[in-house]
């Protein structure tokens, strides 16, 4: 939801580069799950990730600190 609402005060450059995150054209790790690039703004140096801003979602399977990509975190059961 953040990035909808930053989306109109983002430079041509910035909503590019959001894009290329999203798509996996720009990445930081490797999916655990799927092997697909993925994108963690934490490992990018940001205090905060995207994920945070979704509903929270069962991540029991998962070992803990492991970042999945968006399309692998959409499939997981809300909590």
């Amino acid at each position: 939801m953040s990035e909808l609402t930053a989306w109109r005060t983002m430079s041509d450059s910035e909503q590019e580069q959001k894009i290329q995150q999203i798509q996996g054209q720009h990445s930081t790790h490797t999916c655990s799950q799927c092997g697909q690039p993925a994108y963690c703004e934490i490992s990018a140096g940001k205090e905060t990730c995207w994920c945070f801003e979704l509903t929270k979602r069962d991540t029991s399977g998962i070992p803990s600190g492991t970042c999945l990509c968006r399309h692998c975190l959409e499939k997981l059961p809300l909590l």
